[in-house]
């Protein structure tokens, strides 16, 4: 059963005694609290499924009258966040909402960038895993995207395997492969890319800022973050 850390601040702040204290179950905390934040990756799952008596957990809180609120780094949007949580042995009702660095790095792109219609050099997942990255364009308001940083006014670092470029003459995504940084951390690929976006100046939106992923069969994946 994982730990589950808690602190308590005094009215005075002093460092010496603010400490965290390590629990066994959440059900020692529980009455102390009107509702809980909580992490989704390595925390509630693991990206396949629920981490064991994870959702069991969620479903007691929930039924306590907690208020249960998900803050994760993924690209995702919130409302694709909560879609997804049936999936992995959740039911999305015990959540109040999710607050995604996704959802926040696209609102702040269609703000800044939608009005003028600016272009970006879009860093992000393969067309072969779930989910369309288009979709997060979209959401971004009146922006393009353009697989050469010398047509890009900006950078959005999305996902870690290829840059994307509007789709072809066959409707099928034009990408460059980032070579193995996914999988191993390769900067070979992409080290020359993001040299010429410095010399270029041109500013960069992450929307996901982990360095790392384990995946469920515990390897790591490499993020934009990184």
């Amino acid at each position: 059963t994982p730990f589950v850390f808690s602190k308590t601040l005094n009215a005075m702040p002093d460092t010496e005694s603010e400490k965290f204290t390590s629990h066994n179950s959440f059900a020692e905390i529980a009455p102390l609290y009107d509702g809980f934040i909580l992490d989704q990756f390595g925390v509630m799952h693991n990206g396949a499924s629920g981490l064991p008596g994870a959702p069991e957990c969620v479903a007691q809180l929930a039924s306590s009258g907690k208020k249960l609120i998900i803050l994760s780094n993924t690209s995702s949007s919130s409302v694709k966040t909560l879609d997804k949580l049936p999936r992995l042995g959740f039911d999305k009702a015990n959540f109040s909402g999710a607050v995604t660095s996704g959802e926040e790095a696209s609102r702040y792109i269609a703000e800044t960038y939608g009005p003028q219609g600016k272009k970006a050099l879009f860093i992000t997942w393969g067309s072969g895993r779930s989910g369309n990255p288009l979709d997060f364009i979209d959401q971004c308001g009146g922006i393009s995207i353009t697989n050469s940083a010398d047509e890009a006014d900006f950078v959005i670092a999305h996902g870690s395997d290829v840059i994307r470029g509007n789709n072809d003459d066959k409707n099928e995504a034009i990408e460059i492969s980032l070579g193995g940084f996914a999988e191993k951390g390769d900067f070979s690929v992409l080290d020359p890319i993001l040299k010429k976006c410095e010399e270029l100046r041109l500013p960069m939106v992450c929307a996901n800022p982990d360095f790392i992923m384990v995946n469920p069969n515990g390897s790591e994946g490499h993020m934009p973050g990184k």
